[in-house]
């Protein structure tokens, strides 16, 4: 020991007793204290199938093809896997998406989404989205075209099922008016604002529908669900629209505030009828365009 302290102090820049100890210390406490590593979280990865919506979830995507290459879901891209192996991983990807109709999802973190996917072969991915709530704008989707390598950029609110309802619909206005639909307001006979309704009613403009008739079908009519939220939403508009120059299609519009979104219930025909059962008695008679003209409606 005295040899090895006298050979520290006679070289220069070298460490004192004091720094040495300090040292020992150092790494001595750290060998003693429990190892904590900051995991990386591992991608969430799955297979959805473009018809038939079926999800196989896997941890490694690659391994799980050719763990699985004599499944029924990979018949056409089987004796193509038989020559590949772990080392080729991207091109397992692309050859499942392209013969399989696979889409490959691999969730990297909770706001992060990358779907692999071969051209137009896209599955519907609104089911996935809502269960795994993908739905929210900040999480980040990144749509990977494999068959021309490029790239598209979503958000997860680009999932949610309906329309996105436009910027100028006075959807608070609407909530107010459904909140209050057991009383009765000054402006219970003016009309809704932005309607289109395909009906009309005396002294109201064609298409407009007054907020007495709105109100009396929130009181009586049974709501459909949002899709996205499985709450009640608010019907907004009623009637049939003209679409070419002789069909019609069904405008029972409803809508709902948190998701923004709207939804046509396309399963009502007979207008009429279905007046005379969700709007009181005083308000079901008006009149339907055709053509632009008022015809009087007629319950059968």
């Amino acid at each position: 020991m005295t040899s090895y302290w006298f050979t520290l102090k006679t070289e220069p820049n070298t460490t004192n007793r004091r720094e040495f100890l300090q040292t020992c210390a150092a790494i001595t406490g750290a060998a003693l204290l429990p190892q904590i590593t900051l995991a990386t979280p591992k991608p969430t990865s799955h297979f959805l199938q473009t018809t038939t919506l079926k999800l196989r979830s896997t941890p490694n995507p690659t391994q799980w093809c050719l763990d699985h290459k004599d499944d029924p879901i990979l018949k056409r891209a089987c004796d193509g896997l038989r020559n590949l192996s772990t080392n080729d991983s991207d091109r397992i990807i692309r050859l499942v998406a392209r013969r399989c109709r696979l889409n490959l999802l691999v969730q990297i973190e909770t706001n992060q989404v990358t779907v692999h996917h071969w051209s137009k072969q896209f599955a519907d991915l609104r089911p996935f989205f809502k269960s795994q709530k993908l739905t929210n704008p900040d999480v980040q989707v990144t749509l990977l075209d494999r068959k021309k390598e490029t790239t598209t950029h979503k958000t997860g609110n680009d999932f949610l099922y309906g329309t996105k309802i436009a910027q100028d619909f006075p959807i608070e206005l609407f909530v107010g008016k459904w909140n209050n639909r057991l009383m009765k307001e000054t402006d219970d006979h003016q009309a809704a604002p932005l309607t289109n309704s395909g009906l009309s009613w005396n002294g109201q403009a064609d298409r407009q529908i007054p907020w007495v008739r709105l109100k009396s079908s929130w009181k009586r009519s049974k709501s459909v669900s949002c899709l996205n939220c499985d709450k009640a939403t608010i019907l907004v508009n009623l009637g049939l629209k003209q679409v070419g120059l002789f069909n019609r299609s069904p405008n029972f519009v409803s809508v709902y505030p948190k998701c923004r979104r709207s939804f046509v219930d396309e399963s009502i025909k007979d207008v009429a009828g279905w007046m005379a059962a969700n709007l009181d008695a005083d308000f079901w008679l008006g009149c339907e365009l055709v053509w632009g003209k008022r015809v009087e409606l007629v319950n059968a």
